[in-house]
């Protein structure tokens, strides 16, 4: 399949993800099954019909408004499914028609669930970013052979990656509470790092460093930002921007390491049209 057409194809798969995601990002923090019942209207608990269950486009025919009770639905879904759908089509722009794509637009899908529980709940729940991080763990190792001319450079730099961030923010964490005797990031923002690592190190462990200067940019931005608004210091999650700044960093790793990498080029990492690594 050619790049062209796979991008519409994602952005399909990308809806239809998101609309699964909706329901992980409400269900998972309350304990509830991501598979049974079906889906519900959040005001009224009806269930919601097939019909009323395309992504984006039903909420845009019944004006974002629940069919049983009229009682209006928070815009919030349809954002999770377009941006979901924005974020696989961004890993197809990036990695193309090869074997990466998959894998990496659903690392961002999870990614996007576990900043919007985040952002509402500040918590990150272990039953999302304990089994992510063991799949990417397994995960890697097929990936690795199936993608890359040097399977095993590429799995040492996942595991070095998701070993070094969770290791540095797991440091951090401990001094800025032995320092500040306040309570900073939680640990689920250490293990979120080390899933982020690991696949932010399978394209080159350096790059773990820029995920984490990119993170603490869009953290201190926007906490700049709330400081303003509010007039007063507030908590707010980190976990989002760490995530951003991982993504941010995959979408632009080959260019940083066409300028970090010129003295040693080497060959490629992954066999994919478009390089990734040494």
């Amino acid at each position: 399949m050619s790049n062209t057409a796979l991008l519409p194809v994602l952005a399909v798969f990308g809806l239809m993800m998101g609309s699964f995601l909706n329901v992980v990002i409400v269900r998972v923090p309350a304990g509830e099954s991501v598979l049974r019942p079906a889906s519900k209207c959040p005001r009224c608990q009806a269930e919601i019909p097939l019909r009323d269950n395309v992504p984006v486009l039903s909420w845009v025919l019944l004006r974002g408004r629940c069919r049983a009770c009229d009682e209006s639905i928070p815009a919030g879904y349809p954002l999770v499914e377009i941006a979901n759908a924005a974020l696989w089509v961004a890993a197809g722009a990036r990695f193309g028609a090869s074997w990466e794509v998959v894998p990496y637009a659903l690392f961002f899908s999870v990614l996007l669930a576990l900043s919007v529980i985040d952002l509402e709940l500040y918590i990150l729940p272990n039953k999302i970013t304990y089994p992510s991080v063991l799949v990417s763990l397994v995960a890697v190792v097929p990936l690795s052979y199936l993608a890359v001319d040097e399977p095993g450079e590429a799995i040492l730099g996942a595991l070095i990656g998701g070993v070094a961030y969770a290791l540095f923010l797991g440091i951090t964490l401990v001094a800025y509470e032995l320092i500040v005797h306040k309570e900073g990031m939680g640990m689920g923002d250490v293990k979120l790092a080390a899933l982020l690592g690991i696949w932010v190190g399978w394209i080159e462990p350096l790059l773990v460093l820029y995920a984490l200067v990119a993170a603490s940019i869009v953290g201190l931005v926007v906490g700049a930002a709330i400081l303003f608004v509010r007039r007063a210091s507030q908590p707010y999650p980190f976990g989002p921007w760490l995530a951003v700044g991982a993504v941010a960093v995959i979408l632009a790793s080959q260019p940083i390491l066409d300028r970090v990498l010129t003295a040693d080029p080497g060959p490629a990492r992954v066999s994919s049209g478009q390089e990734v690594g040494r």
